[in-house]
């Protein structure tokens, strides 16, 4: 089954959750966001360097947290939220 997702064709799920969090990091101008895991887990991405998506892969991706990096499975992606500004 092919889905349709903003004039983009994906076979699974999975990729357009990789695509978008693809999308995110590579906007402009950049806007910090979380990665929100299928375990409750949240993964903030303050800078687009934080994260690395290997251009010929559909499923595994990098995010840094600190000194610590995790490797994700695109099926551990429960949603994706732009952070909040902090009002002044």
């Amino acid at each position: 089954m092919n889905l349709e997702f903003g004039g983009l064709y994906f076979r699974y799920p999975e990729l357009m959750k990789l695509d978008y969090v693809r999308r995110m990091r590579d906007r402009t101008p950049f806007r910090p966001f979380q990665i929100h895991l299928s375990n409750g887990e949240v993964l903030p991405v303050d800078h687009p360097e934080s994260m690395s998506v290997p251009a010929d892969e559909d499923d595994l991706f990098v995010v840094w947290v600190g000194r610590t990096w995790n490797l994700l499975e695109a099926g551990q992606v429960a949603r994706v939220s732009v952070q909040r500004r902090n009002a002044k």
